[in-house]
């Protein structure tokens, strides 16, 4: 292993650890000796590659924020109806959450308890996300496939919010609505279905 892979590894795993920390701990709640220790690579590399704590902490959100800018990217390109591109961003959404439930409480953590990094995530990352659902809402406003009386950003509020409460929740939905083990996401397609279906025409 040449010393460029042997850096890359050091820093996924580091990345991959703290990722994982962060998704279940407030920042403030992670020390970087627990990160350490979770990555098995010595605390000092943490700050050779990311130059600290807050800045590890900003990588991880980045990262996962850049989940959804590439899902926009991806669904963008592609030549089909608004309302098309709407539903298969909520699918591909839903799918990338199933993958990792717990992560989006990085995300979301950062308008309950702000950090640091609140105002500019919020400003750089997030509003990307609204705004290109948003705009898909009024491209199928447009071409008639969503009723005319909808205001965009309150529909895709509705639906972030849907789909972030269902992932928020996700133990405590398996339990309270005694789902089978995997078919609690049945109810977040319902859902959606029903919410989508209930605003277009």
């Amino acid at each position: 292993m040449n010393p460029v892979e042997a850096s890359a590894s050091s820093a996924e795993k580091i990345l991959l650890a703290a990722t994982d920390l962060f998704a279940a701990n407030h920042f403030n709640g992670v020390s970087i000796k627990e990160i350490a220790k979770k990555s098995g690579v010595n605390s000092a590399l943490i700050s050779y590659y990311f130059g600290g704590k807050k800045n590890l902490y900003q990588e991880v959100l980045n990262e996962q924020s850049n989940l959804f800018l590439n899902l926009i990217a991806r669904v963008s390109s592609k030549d089909i109806a608004p309302l098309a591109k709407l539903r298969e961003y909520i699918t591909a959404i839903s799918e990338v959450q199933k993958l990792h439930p717990h992560r989006i409480h990085l995300i979301y953590r950062e308008l309950l308890t702000p950090t640091f990094m609140c105002d500019s995530f919020i400003k750089n990352r997030l509003y990307k996300i609204h705004k290109f659902m948003s705009e898909l809402v009024t491209e199928a406003i447009a071409d008639g496939s969503i009723h005319n009386n909808m205001q965009p950003t309150h529909v895709a509020f509705t639906l972030e919010s849907i789909i972030v409460f269902f992932f928020l929740t996700h133990d405590q939905i398996r339990d309270l609505g005694h789902f089978e083990n995997g078919t609690e996401n049945t109810y977040l397609e319902e859902a959606l279905n029903t919410y989508l279906s209930s605003i277009t025409n």
